[in-house]
């Protein structure tokens, strides 16, 4: 577990490291405020500085030197991220200056934050649950504005209140569980536990777990790999879906021998698109016969196989098309029947597309948006995408399917069955401060957040 001393006075670059018109140093700490007017030009306005502040004024070193003019956030705990004192020391931009101001605060007693230390702090400090905590790093992290709309949510609380209404459920079923424990059983003619309470708590959290694959989704996006023979069209509808040139475009067979890759966005799904060798049975050349063995081991590992075939060479081309041998499952297969602005209408089960001119393009972004997501959720909808957050919610589910009144089960270990799905949504928000759940958390953040 990486070791965060919550007493300790913390600093660290919040803005990306190089050149920028300015960058911003994040401090925080009981003390920080006093400690950074010691080299501040006008140390009696931030030490009376109320939260939410700014303070004009100059950095200096041994009392004197200016180091730089800078803009002084104060915000004062608990309302600010940490729920501790913190300044954000607002200066010029550049490599120089930045680490100049680190070396000065070092010089007065901070040390440098380890990496999610300030979140850390937060979620230390009550100011967020390990669902926020985690949001804050997915938001960062965000391929696309859905994504990242999905990610605030979290942060707003979406899952939160979620299980903190299921958690508030179970503990009323749990105290009638206590309390008919603390009796002997010849006292107690009935346990009136409340099931409709318990179901609905297990339906919630149920549907939870079924956002799983969706948040995903948003946040890491989806491997798309274009498929089929030779001069389909492959090359074009790639370049149709980035807008621009990338992929070479010419009437001999086999020019792609390698694949190309490159990520788009559409409709708030992250995707990335992989062009391939074209399939044939015909090769003899060593170079192209390897672009299509990696092109089947793309297919077998990709999300969505977009298949595509020549349209323009009529219906008749299908069979020879079906013994290029795409063994990929229905629900992951998308057929295309390219070039409709010169070929015969799509066979049935195909999607009619013209990479040329763009007919057809919506429906086959529509059908893949379906196949990756299928229903879109709602604004500030619940929705989870960490693995952790999935495998304990699947733990209290389990524990719940394991209670059962009917089946003459003692009372105690229907106790035990409520306090393991509690136990399971505590460490989902953090009510249980293991470290070893914490460091997973955290230690991924970008050091400054």
């Amino acid at each position: 577990m990486m070791e965060y001393n919550s007493d300790d006075l913390i600093a660290a670059l919040a803005t990306v490291r190089g050149r920028s018109a300015i960058a911003v140093i994040r401090t925080s700490g009981f003390g920080c405020v006093d400690a950074i007017a010691k080299i501040f030009s006008r140390p009696k306005v931030l030490v009376n500085s109320e939260g939410n502040r700014v303070c004009h004024g100059w950095l200096l070193r041994d009392d004197s030197e200016k180091i730089d003019e800078v803009l002084l956030t104060v915000f004062r705990g608990p309302l600010s991220y940490t729920g501790e004192d913190s300044v954000e020391i607002s200066c010029h931009g550049g490599l120089v200056i930045s680490d100049v101001i680190m070396n000065l605060l070092r010089s007065i007693g901070f040390r440098d934050a380890a990496p999610g230390e300030f979140s850390f702090r937060a979620f230390f400090n009550g100011k967020m649950d390990l669902t926020q905590a985690e949001a804050v790093r997915e938001i960062i992290e965000a391929r696309t504005d859905r994504g990242r709309a999905l990610a605030l949510s979290r942060l707003g609380g979406s899952v939160r209140l979620l299980i903190n209404a299921v958690l508030d459920g179970l503990k009323k079923q749990a105290a009638i569980a206590s309390l008919a424990l603390d009796y002997p059983e010849d006292e107690v003619e009935r346990i009136d536990f409340d099931l409709d309470e318990i179901r609905f708590c297990r339906e919630s959290l149920e549907r939870l777990v079924g956002t799983w694959r969706t948040g995903r989704l948003y946040q890491e996006g989806i491997k798309v790999t274009l498929a089929g023979p030779v001069n389909a069209g492959k090359s074009s509808l790639f370049n149709l879906f980035l807008r621009e040139e990338r992929s070479i475009v010419t009437e001999k067979p086999g020019t792609t021998r390698d694949w190309v890759e490159a990520w788009v966005n559409h409709d708030g799904i992250p995707m990335l698109l992989i062009d391939t060798a074209g399939l044939r049975t015909d090769v003899t050349d060593a170079v192209e016969m390897e672009g299509i063995r990696r092109t089947r081991e793309l297919i077998a590992s990709s999300d969505l196989v977009v298949a595509l075939a020549d349209g323009a060479a009529g219906h008749s081309r299908l069979r020879e098309f079906e013994q290029l041998g795409l063994e990929v499952e229905d629900g992951r297969l998308i057929r295309v029947w390219n070039k409709v602005d010169l070929a015969p209408d799509a066979p049935p089960g195909w999607i009619g597309v013209s990479a040329k001119t763009g007919v057809g393009f919506s429906d086959l972004i529509t059908e893949i948006s379906f196949r990756a997501a299928g229903a879109t959720p709602e604004r500030n909808a619940p929705v989870i995408n960490s693995a952790r957050q999935r495998t304990l919610l699947l733990r209290a589910i389990k524990a719940l399917d394991n209670f059962r009144v009917d089946m003459g089960i003692p009372i105690d270990l229907l106790a035990e069955d409520l306090h393991e799905a509690l136990d399971a949504l505590g460490e989902l928000v953090g009510a249980v401060k293991r470290t070893d759940v914490l460091d997973l958390v955290f230690s991924n953040f970008c050091v400054g957040k």
